[in-house]
């Protein structure tokens, strides 16, 4: 049945082979002389009805619920040590070569972006029950008319706004069907190859073929929908998805199948899962994937009790440290980085050296209510400071973003604006935050208790070495609408004589933030704020919310447009008032996407722009450039003070496997 589209077009009454069908003779014939690239041109009509075919013709993805089967079979062609390093991929990273597992349950759509899998019922040969490159799941459920395939990378050829980077040849084939073939204009790893079976009539896609290179990925998926009958049609029936993973000379080659679409609904008691997974499978294991199983489970329909681990003392020390760990079901969810990875060093010019983990759980009670820790730590070579944040926050109207939290942490080395010595921050924080309409409104309690670094010296000549101050603050964010700025103003004072605060003072800062996401995931950032200090009856620290240093970057992602990079650290907290401005351009085709070999590599690229004005210095602009790649991210800095030049700088982060 989910053929009949190909039947009818190549009056075949029965094949076995839905791949030869749907993807291997079109794939032939677009490739025929005089057909496809090299021969019939574009037709602009077919084209604009496949651009505007999902807004036209299809229901909207909302609350749509299928059973999903997905299967796949990994092959360790080549490997060394350096494959522990990978997150997902230390417990292949010895042993066996060969790996197979299945998986059966039901998805979730909310939209074509937005899904949960729920996985009842689970095989697999890797040890300790891991998936290996989770990543891959996303590459199924492409969504093709959308600007991006794959959570916010590749720009698809379906989408109107994606024309310019593509070239287009149809060849007609039917009265009712065309090959759509679209190939890149520049070699980026933004874009893909392929070709897709179009109705003429309506510019629905039957099924098209996708190839391309990301992340360290080779891939090329072959993507079948379902008929006109078949409501959401943008979801996929089946895909299969086949990826050679290359890295420091390992080599891994993976085989993906999911049907989305099953019809057999899981038991009310499931038992033993292999027997189950043999009455629910859709198709068929190969002969490879058969031998797999019985050499882990042994010669058997069902699971035995599970094969003892081979694994010595240091192999389970390895595994904690060097891999990610991470476990789900419907209600919790838990997330470790590895303990220590190389990759999760970043580098600054003027901050130096930094290292970094994360951790992340989370605890649902209904769609409504949940509780969250994800704790951070790091450390910073340049300055030996060690950081630590642990906010851990009920959420309590999800709808709404109603929440408390608490968070216990340690900033940055500050000096008080009268004193030259630094001192210790460690502070904790009580917050509740709730929206109401397009206004979300924050009130905190802020507590700092600042430890002098040279307290001997300081009680030599009588100086207090440890100052503390406890803050209520009110937090007023207004976001007219989506294709606005968001406006917010914070109000904090400091009350003496609380939990022994022995400080006075009182700060203000607005801000304006506002994010456009323009065509072809280009981006445009603009950020403005002023604050100050006022009512200082007392010694005090000037300590910005919306300016600050930060030691502790998260790469790509984090407020790199937001921040100054060469900005030295004394000046954050040398003033009592400031006004700043930042911009920033984001593309994923710019300059260096257009040049041999160093283009094809780059993600994204950015272009930088800040100001700065303190009480006590000249206007201070920063400018800046940066891309992003598979590898790392890299931005170069110039700093201005008024017209003359003062410094130049770079900032490095690694990006390897962020995603995984």
């Amino acid at each position: 049945r989910q053929c009949k589209d190909s039947h009818e077009i190549f009056g075949l009454k029965r094949m076995k082979s839905r791949w030869a069908i749907n993807i291997l003779v079109p794939g032939i014939l677009a490739c025929m002389p005089g057909i496809g690239f090299g021969g019939v041109k574009t037709d602009s009509l077919l084209l604009h009805r496949v651009f505007n075919y999902a807004k036209n013709n299809t229901m909207q993805v909302t609350d749509t619920v299928r059973n999903i089967y997905l299967k796949y079979y990994v092959d360790v062609q080549r490997r060394n040590a350096s494959l522990m390093l990978v997150p997902t991929l230390y417990n292949i990273s010895r042993g066996k070569r060969e790996f197979v597992g299945e998986c059966y349950g039901t998805i979730r759509f909310t939209d074509i972006k937005n899904y949960d899998i729920q996985k009842n019922i689970q095989l697999t040969t890797i040890p300790h029950g891991n998936q290996v490159m989770p990543t891959v799941v996303s590459y199924m459920i492409p969504d093709i008319y959308g600007t991006d395939l794959i959570d916010g990378n590749i720009l698809s050829p379906f989408s109107k706004d994606n024309k310019r980077y593509y070239s287009y040849r149809t060849t007609i084939i039917s009265d009712r069907y065309s090959i759509l073939s679209y190939h890149p204009r520049a070699h980026n790893t933004q874009l893909v190859k392929g070709f897709a079976l179009v109705n003429i009539t309506t510019g629905r896609i039957v099924n098209t073929k996708i190839v391309g290179e990301f992340d360290m990925m080779e891939f090329s998926i072959d993507v079948e929908f379902g008929d006109a009958n078949t409501n959401p049609t943008v979801i996929p029936v089946r895909t299969t998805a086949r990826t050679l993973f290359k890295f420091t000379g390992n080599k891994i080659k993976c085989n993906y199948t999911a049907l989305f679409n099953c019809m057999k609904t899981l038991p009310d008691s499931i038992g033993d899962q292999r027997r189950v997974m043999n009455n629910l499978r859709p198709i068929q294991l190969t002969a490879t994937e058969r031998a797999l199983y019985d050499q882990y489970f042994g010669n058997t329909d069902s699971i035995p009790n599970a094969p003892k681990s081979s694994e010595n003392t240091w192999q389970i020390i390895g595994n904690h440290i060097l891999n990610s760990h991470g476990s789900s079901t419907d209600k919790a969810s838990v997330r470790l980085s590895p303990l220590l990875n190389p990759l999760y060093f970043s580098y600054s010019g003027r901050r130096g050296v930094s290292y970094h983990l994360k951790m992340g759980s989370t605890l649902w009670f209904d769609d409504n209510k949940h509780i969250s820790f994800s704790p951070r730590f790091g450390y910073n070579f340049k300055i030996k400071q060690f950081f630590f944040q642990t906010p851990l926050r009920y959420t309590f109207n999800n709808r709404h973003d109603g929440w408390i939290e608490t968070n216990v942490a340690n900033g940055n080395r500050i000096t008080a604006h009268d004193l030259p010595d630094y001192y210790n921050d460690f502070n904790t924080k009580l917050s509740v935050n709730y929206r109401i309409g397009t206004v979300v409104v924050t009130p905190s309690l802020m507590y700092h208790r600042r430890t002098s670094v040279n307290a001997e010296a300081l009680s030599i000549e009588d100086k207090n070495t440890i100052y503390s101050s406890f803050a209520p603050s009110l937090l007023i964010a207004y976001t007219p609408s989506l294709k606005m700025p968001t406006f917010s103003a914070l109000y904090e004072r400091c009350v003496k004589g609380i939990i022994n605060s022995n400080m006075q003072y009182e700060k203000m800062e607005f801000d304006i933030s506002y994010t456009r996401r323009l065509q072809s995931l280009k981006t445009l950032n603009l950020r403005s704020g002023y604050g100050f200090y006022s009512n200082r009856n007392t010694m005090y620290f000037i300590d910005y919310t919306n300016l600050h240093e930060n030691y502790l970057p998260d790469g790509w992602e984090d407020e790199w447009t937001g921040e100054f990079q060469l900005l030295k650290s004394e000046w954050y907290n040398s003033s009592r008032f400031y006004f700043r401005a930042n911009a920033s351009y984001e593309s994923p085709l710019l300059f260096l996407t257009f040049t041999p070999f160093i283009g094809k590599h780059l993600e994204a690229e950015r272009l930088y722009a800040s100001f700065l004005l303190l009480g006590n210095t000249r206007p201070y602009t920063e400018l800046g450039y940066g891309f992003k790649s598979q590898y790392f991210s890299i931005g170069l800095f110039g700093s201005f003070l008024n017209t003359s030049f003062q410094d130049i700088g770079c900032k490095f982060t690694i990006e390897l496997f962020r995603k995984w």
